[in-house]
C-alpha cells in the first residue's frame, strides 16, 4: 500500500479549491475579456492557475515547476505576467464584482456596505534595474525604501473584506525615481497607459477608482492622509459621503457660528460639552465654500488632554454611528497584513518588468478572493475583544451592591456544601476503623 505523505495532500486540496473557484466563476472567460492572452503554447488559463497554487506552497516556484506538472517552465510564467496587453485592473474589478454577487445573495448584510481606501508599500528594496522604481517613505518607521505604492480600494459589508481594485503607484517627481519606462514601448498598449497612470496623484487614482465601481455602497473610509478638502468635496459632487480621520493642522479649517476655526481651536469651543461616560461629541460646521461638515471629537479615557476628530459629510449619521462605521477601516490594514504575512505580497516574483508588478499583485489578490469565497456562509468565531466587550456588557449590568450580595451567596453555597461533604469523609474514615478505635467516633457529636 502506497503511503501519500501529508503535503500532497495538501497540495491536491490546494488544487481542487482553485479548480471549483476557477469554474464557478469563468476566470478563462474574465482572463480573455481583460485581454490576457498568449500567442501560443501552454493555455492562459493553465498559467494562471498555476500562479495562483504557488502562493499557497511554502516552496518557491522554481522547485514547484521541477515537482509538479504546471504545463510549462520558468519562461513561460515571467513572459505571461510581462505582457503589455493585459488589463489586470480591469480583471480584479470584474473578479470582484462576480464574487460580491455570491456575497449579497447568500448572507444579507445587516451592516451599511462601505468602501475602505488605503495604500501600502510594494517593497523592492534589493532591485536596482526595476521600470519606474522609486523612493518611498514608510510611515510606520521613517525610513524610506525602494519600490512603489499599492493603492487600493477595498469593500466591506459589516463581515467579509474584498478588494475591489487598486493602482500601482510610481512617483511624480523624476528625481525621486530611480528608472524610467521603457522606450520601446507601443503607446496604444496597456502596459503604455499603466505606467502612465503609475505617475499621478493618489487622488486622481482614487477618484478613478470610485467612478468604476458599481457597488451601491454609499460611505467611503479612509485615513489622516487622505482627509483634505478636496477629497471630502469631490466624493460629495460624486454622490458619495466621505467618513476619515482628520489633521490638526494651522490653517484655517471650518465656519461655526459665524468664526472660521482650525480643528484644535474648535476643539477647545466644544471640549465642554463632550458627555464624562461617552467621551465624545459632534459639532455640526461648515467648510470654507460652504458644504456642511460635521466633526465628531473622541477625548481619550487614559489621558484627557489626547483626542481624535473624525470627519463626515454625512449629516444624518450620529456620532456613534460615525465612531462605529469609521472603526470598519481597521479591515484593510488586517487586509495588508494577510496578504504580506501568507499570499506573497511582494515576495514571490522579482521580475524587472512593471507589467509584472501590476500582475503580481492581481494574483495575490485572486487568492485573497478564493479564501473569501471558501468562508461565505462559514460561521464566524467571536474573537477575544467581542467576548471581551459580551461580557463588559453583563457586568456593567450589575451595581457594587448587587455584586457583593452575589459573591456573599456564592461563598455560603460554597461552605455549606464544603461542611458537609467533610462530615460525610470523616464519618467514613471512623467506620473503617478496628473496633476499639470506634468510642472515638463520638468526638464528632461533641459541641465545641
Amino acid at each position: 500500500m502506497t503511503i501519500i505523505p501529508q503535503e500532497k495532500q495538501n497540495d491536491k486540496c490546494q488544487i481542487e479549491s482553485i479548480s471549483k473557484f476557477a469554474k464557478a466563476f469563468k476566470l478563462g472567460d474574465t482572463l480573455k475579456k481583460c485581454n490576457v492572452s498568449k500567442a501560443r503554447g501552454v493555455g492562459v488559463t493553465t498559467v494562471f492557475l498555476g500562479l495562483l497554487s504557488a502562493g499557497f506552497s511554502t516552496k518557491p516556484l522554481n522547485q514547484l515547476l521541477d515537482e509538479r506538472d504546471m504545463g510549462g517552465k520558468k519562461d513561460v510564467f515571467y513572459r505571461f505576467m510581462g505582457s503589455t496587453s493585459a488589463n489586470w485592473y480591469k480583471f480584479i474589478r470584474q473578479l470582484f464584482a462576480a464574487v460580491l454577487s455570491v456575497l449579497l445573495l447568500m448572507s444579507k448584510p445587516k451592516e451599511l456596505l462601505v468602501l475602505i481606501l488605503d495604500d501600502t508599500l510594494y517593497k523592492r528594496n534589493r532591485s536596482k534595474k526595476v521600470e519606474l522604481l522609486t523612493k518611498i517613505r514608510d510611515h510606520n518607521d521613517g525610513r524610506y525604501y525602494r519600490g512603489f505604492r499599492c493603492l487600493t480600494l477595498g469593500f466591506h459589508d459589516g463581515v467579509t473584506f474584498l478588494p475591489a481594485d487598486y493602482r500601482v503607484i510610481s512617483s511624480q517627481n523624476q528625481k525621486s525615481r530611480y528608472n524610467e519606462m521603457r522606450s520601446d514601448l507601443d503607446k496604444r498598449t496597456i502596459g503604455y497607459k499603466n505606467r502612465k497612470v503609475s505617475m499621478k496623484s493618489s487622488y486622481e487614482l482614487a477618484f478613478d477608482m470610485l467612478d468604476k465601481q458599481t457597488t451601491s455602497a454609499c460611505h467611503v473610509l479612509f485615513d489622516s492622509w487622505f482627509s483634505e478638502v478636496v477629497m471630502f468635496k469631490t466624493l460629495r459632487q460624486k454622490g458619495l459621503c466621505g467618513i476619515g480621520m482628520l489633521k490638526a493642522k494651522k490653517g484655517v479649517f471650518c465656519r461655526f457660528k459665524g468664526k472660521t476655526y482650525n480643528l484644535e481651536s474648535l476643539y477647545a469651543q466644544v471640549k465642554h460639552l463632550v458627555h464624562f461616560e461617552d467621551d465624545y461629541v459632534s459639532v455640526g460646521v461648515e467648510m470654507l465654500d460652504g458644504t456642511p461638515f460635521s466633526v465628531t471629537f473622541v477625548r481619550s479615557r487614559q489621558n484627557k488632554r489626547d483626542w481624535l476628530a473624525i470627519g463626515t459629510t454625512d449629516m444624518s449619521l450620529s456620532s456613534r454611528q460615525v465612531i462605529a462605521l469609521y472603526s470598519r477601516r481597521w479591515n484593510i490594514e488586517v487586509f495588508f497584513k494577510t496578504v504580506k504575512s501568507c499570499l506573497c505580497f511582494a515576495k514571490e516574483f522579482q521580475c524587472r518588468s512593471f507589467d509584472a508588478v501590476v500582475c503580481s499583485i492581481a494574483v495575490v489578490f485572486t487568492r485573497y478572493l478564493i479564501l473569501a469565497w471558501l468562508n461565505i456562509g462559514q460561521p464566524k468565531p467571536d474573537s477575544y475583544g467581542q467576548l471581551y466587550f459580551k461580557l463588559f456588557e453583563q457586568m456593567h449590568q450589575f451595581t457594587f451592591d448587587d455584586a457583593l450580595n452575589f459573591i456573599i451567596s456564592e461563598l455560603k453555597t460554597v461552605i455549606v456544601q464544603f461542611d458537609i461533604s467533610l462530615d460525610l469523609s470523616v464519618k467514613d474514615f471512623f467506620s473503617h476503623l478496628p473496633a476499639c478505635f470506634q468510642p472515638l467516633a463520638a468526638i464528632l457529636y461533641c459541641e465545641s
